[in-house]
C-alpha cells in the first residue's frame, strides 16, 4: 500500500489489508444500503470528500467506502440495519 495514502485513514482500514473475500463481504453489505443510506454511512464513518457532494454519485461513496475503519463501519452499518427495522 502507498504510503502517502495509508495516512488518510485508519490503520484498521480495510484498505490495504482485506484479502478479496472480505472486500467482496464489503461490497455485498454496501450493495444492500440505499444511496440515502450509503451516504449516512460514510459521513458516519468520518470520510469526507474535498470536492460539493452534490457534484457525487454512488460510485464514488461506494469508492471511499474501504478507506472505513473496519469497527466504525460495522458498528454503523449495524445502527442502519436496525434503525430499518423500527420503521
Amino acid at each position: 500500500m502507498d504510503e502517502s495514502h495509508s495516512k488518510y485513514h485508519s490503520a484498521n482500514a480495510f484498505c490495504g489489508s482485506a484479502g478479496p473475500e472480505k472486500l467482496q463481504h464489503l461490497q455485498d453489505l454496501i450493495d444492500e444500503l440505499s444511496y440515502e443510506e450509503l451516504k449516512f454511512l460514510v459521513d458516519r464513518v468520518e470520510i469526507s470528500f474535498t470536492v460539493d457532494e452534490n457534484s457525487l454519485d454512488r460510485e464514488d461513496y461506494e469508492g471511499v467506502v474501504d478507506e472505513a475503519d473496519r469497527e466504525d463501519f460495522y458498528r454503523e452499518y449495524k445502527n442502519i440495519i436496525k434503525s430499518r427495522k423500527k420503521k
